[in-house]
């Protein structure tokens, strides 16, 4: 007899409770999107394009997640995207390095407190201009 039948004929099931999987401490975070694009402002200012937004705030997620590793993990993942960026152009190279820097900057002094990992995120075009949803998950510590 399966567990589920068991305890429903014993009368357990009434006892018994499920706790959700919800950690407390994000329960009044702010909204990740929220976060991410205070945290990609100064970049998103200095770029007129519209379609320089998803680069940017790419880069920006790039860079919180890089937060989270270790100095040398850190130095090559951000390297690999310095040169990947930069391939085309030296004065590229050295506007992401800038950009690179000051986000990495910014996450260690304003955004220190904030644990949780970019998972993924979308930008969704709607009638009243784009919206950006950003799925996130604490970082193991």
């Amino acid at each position: 007899m399966g567990t589920l039948r068991k305890l429903r004929r014993t009368g357990q099931m009434a006892t018994r409770r499920v706790e959700p999987l919800i950690d407390r401490r994000l329960l009044f975070a702010r909204k990740m999107s929220e976060v991410l694009l205070d945290f990609a402002e100064p970049v998103l200012e200095t770029f007129d394009h519209p379609e320089d937004f998803e680069t940017m705030i790419t880069l920006a997620a790039l860079c919180w997640n890089c937060s989270f590793l270790t100095a040398n993990e850190q130095r090559k993942s951000l390297n690999n995207v310095i040169n990947e960026l930069g391939k085309s152009d030296p004065i590229t190279r050295i506007e992401v390095e800038e950009c690179i820097r000051m986000l990495m900057e910014r996450k260690e002094t304003v955004f220190a407190n904030d644990r949780r990992m970019i998972a993924n995120f979308e930008i969704v075009e709607e009638r009243d201009g784009s919206r950006l949803v950003v799925l996130s998950s604490l970082a193991e510590d």
